[in-house]
């Protein structure tokens, strides 16, 4: 697990087996002689065998470049050896997609005409059962009569992700046959090969991707399941008839000859690469002392030796050498080596290994404590040291761990409120209590609004109200923003009686806000300003709106046509008329841009992960369905980013309230986006079904009526950069190998090395970082763009450290579901950041820019994907102004709220995170940033986009050639075009975007 934290998961799973028919076995027997009989040739042969495999996986690095791997041999009870190999590739060589999965390993029968050598490998040693129907006496049958390996598998065409640890690979039904004992069996019977491995080695050897994070924890356990044992009992010649049940099943370990040979020789039983350093753990002089049995047991307690350990030493290093002290206990053995028979560490001049702290369950209480202070606090000189917070002694280890912010508190919440009060923002304050209240699930919500209802009153206390009635309005208050988020106040039970509220008042509230939406004086005035083709299209539009017809138009258009100009005029003309018109995105940040733009998920309920079968969570009887039912307009930005699912669940529920069977309940809905963009997120699926998940697929496409907008207003900057994003976007020449394309050198950052490099990147788009802390817009419209969470996280951890200001940590509390295994898992849980989730070290300082991670309270801007800018932060909530949109402005208060990950993130371990609903936004996802235009972008491709669209939308983010900067890492150094990277475009999706 610890190299796990460190790599990631295991990418392959390999299994290599014993052949007692190899040549070199069976070359070396005498006449009548049988393999079983020479355990010493089976062992040497099988040593020989490993070898040249760790070779080829090794040293020649046939699957990529490896940062890890594990292997354990393991011995069959009928003698044969065996090798379970979990190999951890390195970041740059993982793989991601099913295509790639589809380079390693194969699930089918070879052309027996084009490889007969493969084809022959193939049915001698990958040939699964017969079992089942075929062969019900099998032995991998199980009593319900299914085989336990679930063969035979279906015929698949192409390699998916399944739902457990391993892929569900290609298997073609192609035909192709084999006669294994006496049947013919196709592609489903075959166990998943490399042919590389297959045709250079005479043995059965599988080979598996692991394809989620689930493997982990399987694999690993397997890997390490221990030996094989039997159940005996001893029974002399001459038995009396005397029964001893403990005598009668006796446990003992299984070995056998080959076994006994192995060990003989002194061959290695499992290796692990890097390795793994214990680090010792204890309370202060309660370490272990270990001594001879002849040793005098005083002079052994009164030598200085027997004070020291692992730990108190690392405490002395850090009290001499400052170097040691930027180091965290268990990266010590990193940098330093320890010395048993000297007590002591050395500055470390080879080998690389990793440190790892013994583990420590809570309930040893004190010890556990310690644990997670050495985990997070760097350079410790002591234990005292480690219990001194700000100055202040702690009595334990815990109330330490508590101080620095490492344990949730009992009553944090309450102190969450209490700091927020002090800033005097009494409707803010009522805020943050209404989202404590959905979101953080209080023990007692009562205790909380007695604790601080004056301080959420002041606001109606200074108009001179009577006490009952400042309650009241204080109630009223807080029950319109509980009301905005789905939620009813009584169901709170803040006091002994029902809150009233004004039913017809909340059914109409929402209307009321929709109808509040400021009217900018420039959207209004765009209407004088369109071009020709948008005219056309405003007048079209406007004209179903205004005559009450029914009308779905989709808007297509590549950045830089004006779709959002056009969208701001058709939202104002519309709503200076005193008509509903709904701004909806699929994205918060293209939200953002719009006035009273929500992303279309929080607007109409749509769930999050969608399927055929999924509707909006819309009640007739609502005040969303009122709102619904009266909207005249809805426009959808970058509609093509949603499953088309989610769209057909809005037609469905459009029709249900408005009790029409006319498409989308005979509103006039305008759909928007360019299908050279980013397509829906299918996770690790196949490109055909990123392509069905679509809007192009859906059975509401034909029914859209198509407008083009071909006119790019940004053209006239820089006509030939325009030109080649939409030639990048259509996919066309020139276009190398491998869907790789040319970049133009003036939009390179030469390659050098890594970190330089990436300084180099970081300084052409944040050229003067310090400035940018006190100019939020030239900050906000500048950012660097990258195709991965991963390294989305490595630029924010880079650019907050130059930020200026104090820095300040914030660490989640992360909880296993399953709290028997909170012990073994706490220090991996810490590692993962599934998508959608803030990280487990969470660094900010003042003014910094950062994006929230939830639909908070949409109707107040908090929509996932909002920008904002830190202005303060206590122990328990952090205080943020929205930064971009039509709240921008806004002063609200962010809670520390829990995070489940999503069923789609495929963990593999079930764990809770509590944590602040943010992230840092110097950097972000390229699907991220879809939707808006900044000043200044620079892209960071250590790693080739992965998904249709991605390069196209990171360079049309940029308005000219000079306001882009891209930095490649070539796959290698000697790769002779280093200007080059991928374009992935699905040319069948705009063919289907195109018709009719």
């Amino acid at each position: 697990m610890t190299l796990v934290q460190r790599y990631g998961k295991p990418d392959i799973f390999l299994t290599m087996t014993c052949n007692p028919n190899w040549k070199e076995i069976s070359n070396e027997l005498q006449p009548h002689e049988e393999t079983q009989n020479r355990p010493d040739l089976i062992a040497r042969v099988f040593r020989a065998k490993l070898e040249d495999l760790k070779y080829q996986l090794f040293k020649r690095e046939i699957f990529g470049k490896i940062s890890a791997y594990v292997y354990v041999i393991e011995h069959q009870k009928r003698g044969l050896p065996h090798a379970h190999f979990l190999i951890i590739l390195r970041q740059d060589w993982k793989l991601y997609a099913p295509e790639s999965f589809d380079e390693i390993v194969s699930a089918e029968l070879p052309d027996k005409h084009n490889n007969l050598h493969l084809y022959t490998a193939v049915i001698k040693h990958m040939m699964h059962g017969p079992c089942g129907h075929l062969n019900p006496a099998n032995i991998c049958m199980k009593k319900n009569g299914c085989c336990k390996n679930n063969y035979p598998k279906h015929f698949v065409s192409n390699t998916v992700i399944g739902n457990d640890c391993f892929p569900i690979y290609r298997r073609s039904n192609n035909g192709r046959t084999a006669r294994i004992r006496g049947h013919d069996l196709d592609n489903r019977w075959v166990v998943p090969y490399n042919p590389y491995l297959l045709a250079m080695f005479d043995y059965h050897i599988n080979v598996e991707i692991c394809s989620t994070i689930k493997a982990v924890k399987y694999l690993y356990k397997y890997i390490y399941k221990g030996h094989d044992r039997v159940a005996f009992n001893l029974v002399p010649e001459q038995s009396i008839n005397q029964i001893d049940e403990i005598e009668r099943f006796q446990s003992a370990r299984w070995i056998a000859p080959p076994e006994a040979m192995w060990r003989i020789f002194g061959f290695i039983v499992n290796e692990v690469h890097p390795a793994i350093y214990s680090l010792h753990l204890h309370l202060e002089n309660q370490h272990q002392v270990t001594f001879r049995a002849h040793e005098n047991l005083t002079n052994v307690m009164n030598s200085d030796l027997s004070a020291k350990s692992m730990l108190t030493e690392f405490f002395a290093t850090n009290q001499v050498d400052q170097n040691a002290r930027k180091l965290l206990y268990r990266e010590f053995p990193e940098f330093y080596v320890w010395s048993q028979q000297y007590k002591m560490w050395t500055v470390r001049k080879k080998q690389i290994v990793i440190g790892r702290i013994v583990t420590a369950n809570p309930f040893e209480g004190e010890r556990y404590y310690l644990r997670i202070l050495l985990n997070h606090i760097r350079g410790p000189l002591s234990f005292q040291h480690l219990k001194t917070v700000n100055g202040i002694l702690a009595p334990t280890f815990r109330k330490a761990a508590t101080m620095h912010g490492l344990l949730e508190r009992d009553n944090s919440l309450e102190e969450c409120l209490y700091e927020a009060s002090f800033y005097q923002m009494p409707f803010s304050l009522r805020r943050l209590f209404a989202t404590i209240l959905v979101y953080c699930n209080p023990t007692n919500p009562r205790d909380l609004w007695e604790h601080f209802e004056r301080d959420m009153s002041a606001d109606f206390q200074l108009i001179g109200c009577s006490s009952s009635n400042v309650r009241t309005e204080t109630l009223h208050s807080i029950s319109t923003i509980l009301e905005s988020m789905g939620k009813d106040i009584n169901s709170f039970h803040l006091i002994d009686q029902n809150i009233d509220s004004d039913e017809d008042g909340f059914l109409s509230r929402e209307i009321d806000d929709e109808l509040a939406i400021p009217i900018p004086e420039e959207d209004l005035h765009a209407s004088t300003l369109l071009n020709s083709e948008q005219q056309n299209a405003y007048n079209s539009i406007l004209q179903k709106v205004l005559s009450n017809q029914a009308a779905a138009f989709f808007i297509d258009g590549p950045g830089g046509t004006g779709k959002t100009f056009l969208y701001k005029a058709l939202l104002a003309t519309t709503r200076k008329k005193q008509l509903i018109a709904l701004a909806t995105a699929s994205s918060g940040v293209a939200a953002s841009i719009l006035p009273g733009g929500r992303t279309a998920h929080s607007r109409f309920k749509i769930p999050l992960n969608v399927d055929k079968n999924s509707t909006c969570s819309v009640s007739k009887q609502s005040g969303l369905a009122r709102l619904l039912q009266t909207t005249k307009l809805i426009i959808w930005d970058e509609a093509p980013m949603s499953k088309k699912e989610s769209i057909e669940a809005l037609d469905k529920m459009l029709k249900d309230i408005n009790d029409s069977e006319l498409s989308f309940g005979g509103k006039v809905i305008v759909f928007g986006g360019d299908f050279r963009q980013i397509l829906p997120i299918v996770p690790k699926g196949t490109r055909q079904q990123q392509i069905d998940a679509s809007l192009v697929s859906s059975y509401i496409w034909p029914k859209l009526t198509k407008i083009y907008l071909t006119e790019n207003m940004r053209a006239r900057l820089d006509p030939n950069f325009s030109k080649y994003i939409l030639d990048l976007g259509n996919g066309l020449p020139p276009i190398t190998i491998n869907e790789h394309v040319k970049i133009p050198t003036a939009m390179l950052i030469p390659y050098e090395n890594d970190a330089a490099s990436l300084d180099h990147l970081i300084d052409a788009v944040f050229h003067d970082i310090s400035d940018y802390s006190t100019n939020i817009s030239n900050m906000m419209n500048r950012a660097i763009l990258t195709p991965k969470n991963s390294y989305v996280e490595e630029i924010n951890t880079l650019l907050i450290q130059r930020f200026p200001g104090e820095l300040k940590r914030y660490y989640s509390f992360d909880e296993s579901i399953d709290a028997s295994e909170q012990a073994i898992m706490e220090d991996f849980l810490h590692t993962l950041t599934p998508n959608g989730l803030p990280p487990h070290e969470l660094l900010l300082k003042e003014n910094c820019p950062i994006m929230l991670l939830r639909n908070i309270n949409p109707s107040e801007g908090l929509c996932n994907g909002t920008r904002l800018i830190c202005r303060n932060f206590d122990r328990n909530v952090i205080h943020a102004e929205i930064a971009v949109g039509h709240h921008s402005g806004k002063k609200v208060f962010i809670p520390r709220i829990p995070f489940l990950p999503s069923p789609d993130e495929n963990s593999g371990f079930p764990f809770k995170r509590t944590q602040f609903p943010i992230k840092l936004s110097f950097a972000m996802s390229i699907n991220k940033s879809q939707g808006q235009t900044l000043d200044f972008v620079g892209i960071y491709l250590p790693h080739p986009v992965f998904s249709h669209g991605q390069l196209y939308v990171a360079l049309s983010r940029a308005k000219t050639i000079s306001a882009v900067k891209i930095l490649i890492r070539p796959i290698s150094t000697d790769e002779p075009e280093k200007n080059c990277t991928k374009n992935i475009v699905y040319t069948e999706v705009l063919t289907l975007a195109s018709s009719d």
